[in-house]
């Protein structure tokens, strides 16, 4: 449904510019039809509650697996192939999973991150990206509550991804991961001195609504808090993709998780582990969720 999405056509230097940095500010990409459209969805939500105890940061709700006919609609419409094709050439990219947030006034969000929790059912070197979508305008010198992000050829969170992976596999990670060392070794959030560079190094930018921003699954990002001011919270949805050639890895979430000690609940409750019920490692993940939306 193109009355969902605007047609965008983006010139060979926005084109490079997410290539080179690994995010993208979209301009008006969705009609107000459609921001209406999440916005409804995320308020009417059952899902919506705290976020589970492994995040860390302040954030009012969230609500994972968010998704009905408008999300559908969206991302199955031409405008919105057309934008992902020009930006990953050709490639194209999967939906997978839509998230509802909601950050409280004087609430921070969440720190300085990357995405392997999202995507840790992907193989490290292949893509995924994050769509954020704020469902109330951003404007920074006055209430905030957006986000900050820094370019990958700044600071590359793509060195966690390949050594998670690695050290999954090593025989002895069960003694290792009960050692200080690692117990000391928060591979989600940025350290204090990645902290410093990536401060240094932010790019925050003002977005209305039916303005959306594309992230690469390396990109650092944080939460900018939410200012007193005339919005009580910042809503926003978010959809997440793979790259159409991204390749599926069993090994890589089932380790992931076991780091965080996290319960069978918690997998259950994972889009890439359910994947894992019929995808084998290897398995083009695009090619098979047609068979995935029918479980």
């Amino acid at each position: 449904m193109n009355s969902l999405t605007n047609q965008i056509t983006l010139s060979q230097e926005e084109k490079q510019f997410f290539s080179d940095h690994g995010f993208i500010k979209l301009k008006k990409l969705l009609t107000t039809e459609a921001v209406d459209g999440l916005r409804k969805l995320i308020s009417n939500s059952n899902a919506m509650k705290a976020p589970p105890e492994f995040y860390s940061g302040e954030i009012s709700k969230m609500g994972y697996d968010i998704e009905e006919a408008i999300t559908r609609d969206i991302y199955s419409s031409a405008n919105f192939k057309n934008v992902l094709n020009q930006l990953t050439n050709n490639r194209g990219a999967a939906f997978i999973q839509g998230i509802g947030f909601e950050l409280d006034a004087n609430q921070k969000g969440f720190h300085w991150h990357h995405d392997i929790l999202s995507f840790c059912c992907v193989m490290p070197e292949d893509l995924a990206y994050t769509l954020w979508i704020p469902l109330d305008p951003i404007n920074i010198k006055e209430q905030h509550g957006g986000l900050s992000y820094v370019s990958h050829k700044v600071c590359s969170a793509r060195h966690y991804f390949d050594i998670v992976y690695q050290l999954v596999q090593q025989e002895n990670i069960s003694e290792f991961s009960k050692t200080e060392e690692f117990k000391n070794w928060d591979f989600q959030y940025a350290s204090p001195v990645e902290t410093f560079v990536l401060d240094n190094n932010k790019v925050e930018d003002d977005f209305e609504v039916g303005d959306a921003l594309l992230l690469g699954k390396f990109v650092w990002h944080k939460s900018c808090s939410l200012k007193e001011g005339e919005l009580p919270s910042r809503k926003a949805y978010v959809m997440r993709f793979v790259d159409c050639q991204a390749r599926y890895s069993k090994v890589s979430i089932e380790g992931t998780y076991s780091l965080l000690n996290s319960s069978t609940k918690d997998l259950d409750s994972d889009i890439g582990y359910q994947l894992g019920k019929f995808l084998q490692d290897g398995d083009i993940i695009s090619d098979n969720l047609a068979n995935f939306k029918k479980l």
